[in-house]
Order: C-alpha cells, then structure tokens, then sequence
C-alpha cells in the first residue's frame, strides 16, 4: 500500500510539473510577430550557439542580410550552412569577432564598414560568465566579464554607430538580464585598482557586466534620441545555452536544480522572443531606451541613476582610449 501511495505520489507530482512546463512555454512563445526584414542589414554577435545562433536563424528566415561577428569562425562557418540547409535563400556572412580584445573589435568594425554600405540592426548578444576565482582578463587586462560583455560591445556599437545612424531607422538591441539587479558597479574595481570579492558567489562579474549593460542602454539612447535609432535593453530569461560552461557546480547540487531547471529553464528558440521583439516588431518602433522582457516593457529595480550611467560611458572611453 505505501509503495502504491508512493507511485500515485511520484506520478501527481510528475503531471503537475509537466502541466506547469507547458502553461510556462506558452506564457514564453508570447506574441508570434511576422513583420519581414527584406533589404536590411543585421549584425548578430556571439551567434555560434545558444540565442545567438537563434536568432540568426529568425532572422534569416525574415529575409535579413545576417552577419555573425563571432570569435570561432570556424564554428560560425558551419552555423552558417546548417541554417542554409533550412532556408536556402538565406544571406548570411561571417566576420571574426573576438570581443575581449580592442585590436579584434577595431578589425571587425573596420570590416563591416568597409563591406556593408548600410547596418539597420546591431544585437550586442554575445556574452560569458566567468567565476572570480579564475581571475580571467582580456587581452588589455580588463576582468573578463565585463571587459567581453560590456566593453567589447561598447567600443563595437560606438565604432558602427554613425553607419547606424546613417541606416535609419535603426535598432540597437543589447542583451542583459534580469541578474542585474544584482550587480554593483564599483568604479575602483572596474578600474582594476581592486579585485571583485570572491565570496559574493560565483557570478557576481556576470551580474555586474549585465547592469553595465543598461546603463550603457540608457546613455546611448539618451545619446541617439531623435537621430532615427532605437535602444531595446532585453532579459531573454533563463535559456539552455553555454553561457555558464565556465562555472562548476558538484553533482549532487543537481538533485534539487533539475526540477527549477525544466520549469524555469527556456530552449534557445523561445528565450530569443524579446530579443526579435525588438529587433522586428514594428509595436516597438517608436520606443527607445526602455528594458523588455518576455516581450514586454520591464521596470527594473536596480538602481539605474543617469549620473552612474553617464561616470560609466566616461569611464567605458577612458579604458576603450578613444571618445565617443
């Protein structure tokens, strides 16, 4: 009898976890949008994998011109078939992108520039998550995560910008997430006079890079307003991809990650829906400045004062040593 109770147990607890999954895809698939995108230019960085590659993918299949600024061009080369292999028709380049060094970002620019007389849309998508203990920089000595995912993309974006501005209407759309609430940008340790404390867990560089991410978003669309560019800042939600390949965590954690991980946990395709929201969606067309998430304006609770976010573009150009 108790083995019988156990299995109706087992059994209900397992139904419910299915029926909350399938209640949470549809609430995540949102809105379909079926706006094309024939005769625009989109830049795509970080798209060998996860979001990026999904992106690619939605795009391409809207008719865009998509190219994938990627540091492993190899791998880019062959994302680059497998979605030919579906859509046929589909436009679609490479360019080496290695956003933890300047000299890469410059060269990737200055291709760009050279090869594509318009850019309509920039998704700054590519991102990392390094633990503290690894003590990882770029190639300048900057902390890796947010010299790749704060840095990079705002020596990129700055590079582009005036061939954006010459596209318009253009879209910028920067990927964050909702962990930047809690990051903390402390001006000495983004200066790298002082290491970020390991003991306020293994991502905290990640959720600090992410609020650097909105406050850059703010800035540049305070910057760009009214010049026919808009600024989406997205939280593409908790996603299947690599992004966390660089964080450990021992096997018997997984005993109690496994049921959040299927309720809350997005496959790529679905986790891209803000991001192309943004990037398409002609409902957003005359809005800038503003964070989306699950395809839907979202009040952050950070912090996100115009004096901090204009000390960090003065900062960002300092450590970039250029003046945007």
């Amino acid at each position: 009898m108790g083995l019988l109770t156990a299995g109706l147990a087992v059994g209900i607890s397992t139904g419910l976890l299915y029926a909350i999954r399938k209640y949470r895809e549809k609430q995540w698939r949102g809105n379909e949008i079926d706006e094309r995108l024939d005769g625009k230019t989109v830049v795509v960085t970080g798209a060998t994998s996860g979001l990026g590659k999904a992106s690619a993918e939605d795009l391409a299949a809207r008719g865009a011109t998509v190219i994938l600024a990627c540091r492993n061009v190899e791998a880019a080369l062959q994302v680059v078939e497998t979605i030919k292999l579906k859509y046929p028709d589909a436009k679609m380049a490479v360019e080496e992108l290695d956003l933890g060094s300047f000299e890469s970002v410059k060269k990737c620019a200055s291709n760009l520039l050279e090869k594509y007389p318009q850019i309509n849309i920039l998704i700054n998508n590519a991102g990392v998550s390094v633990p503290p203990s690894a003590e990882a920089k770029t190639a300048e000595g900057h902390e890796i995560n947010f010299g790749v995912n704060h840095l990079g993309h705002f020596l990129l974006t700055n590079l582009l910008l005036d061939r954006i501005k010459e596209s318009k209407p253009s879209r910028i759309v920067i990927v964050s997430s909702k962990l930047h609430e809690k990051g903390v940008l402390d001006w000495e340790t983004i200066k790298g006079e002082k290491s970020i404390p390991k003991n306020q867990g293994s991502n905290v560089g990640y959720c600090n890079s992410k609020l650097a991410n909105v406050l850059f978003g703010l800035k540049l669309a305070e910057k760009t307003k009214g010049q026919g560019v808009n600024i989406y800042t997205v939280c593409p939600g908790f996603n299947y991809t690599q992004l966390f390949r660089y964080s450990s965590v021992p096997w018997y954690s997984y005993i109690v990650i496994l049921p959040v991980v299927y309720l809350f946990m997005r496959p790529a395709q679905l986790g891209i829906k803000s991001i192309i929201h943004c990037a398409a969606s002609e409902k957003v067309a005359n809005e800038t400045g503003l964070f989306y998430r699950d395809s839907k304006v979202y009040q952050s609770r950070a912090e996100l004062d115009p004096e901090s976010a204009s000390t960090l573009w003065e900062l960002s150009c300092k450590m970039c040593r250029m003046e945007f």
